[in-house]
């Protein structure tokens, strides 16, 4: 609401540089400033932003994504290939970028194995999600391969971070898997999502582990102190 209705003006507000707005800003720079905050939510929040858009009516939800597409994907875009392009070598873990249709492809090799993956960048994100494609698997067990590609598309759904964050972790676990590491049976990674943490937490009976953060919220919402597999007491 606080936006400029000329698409001219509305691209202006979304104009990087410097704003300061002090207690006698005019109209011109809160519209500024309005732009300034929800690309930086988009930038640094997506799934919040995408789980508040959902909530919209439909004509609001229509004027959100039109602004969205034209002046802040863009730019959200041009910073994910920047901090690809920057980012430091992986020995076992390739990535390219494919400008023009908005795609990163991971290729990580291991031994006589490798496997690709396509991450694609909707023309609305982040009101769209991330959508991850199987481009190549050498082996990789059919089921092995289908957890990995649903744990990093559910990262890239919930979590609030860049494209290369979220291929970080994922090669993290994998490394993981191919070094022998079982992954916490409750949420199916082996490093934590947010801390990256091992699972650490092991049950006495069935000798399995689990994140600690994990087993508090199987605590929590079960109102039981029992393992999530076998069910003893834990």
């Amino acid at each position: 609401k606080l936006l400029p209705k000329s698409s001219s003006r509305l691209e202006d507000a979304f104009a990087p540089g410097c704003l300061d707005v002090g207690q006698g800003a005019t109209s011109w720079e809160l519209q500024q400033l309005a732009a300034s905050c929800w690309v930086q939510v988009c930038r640094h929040l997506p799934a919040f932003a995408r789980q508040w858009w959902t909530r919209l009516d439909k004509e609001s939800q229509g004027t959100v994504e039109k602004i969205t597409c034209n002046n802040v994907t863009p730019a959200l875009w041009a910073k994910e290939v920047d901090i690809i392009v920057s980012s430091e070598k992986s020995e076992n873990l390739t990535l390219k970028v494919r400008e023009s249709v908005r795609e990163v492809v991971a290729t990580y090799s291991i031994d006589e194995g490798s496997m690709e993956l396509v991450v694609t960048l909707p023309s609305n994100y982040p009101l769209g999600g991330l959508t991850v494609d199987s481009a190549r698997r050498v082996g990789v067990e059919t089921a092995q391969w289908r957890k990995w590609m649903l744990q990093l598309t559910t990262f890239l759904t919930h979590q609030n971070g860049s494209i290369y964050e979220g291929l970080n972790l994922w090669k993290k676990n994998v490394d993981k898997r191919f070094e022998g590491v079982e992954e916490c049976y409750i949420c199916f990674y082996i490093l934590h999502g947010s801390n990256h943490q091992l699972p650490k937490l092991g049950c006495r009976t069935c000798k399995k582990k689990f994140h600690s953060a994990c087993l508090y919220k199987w605590f929590s919402t079960s109102n039981n102190s029992t393992c999530p597999l076998c069910r003893n007491l834990f």
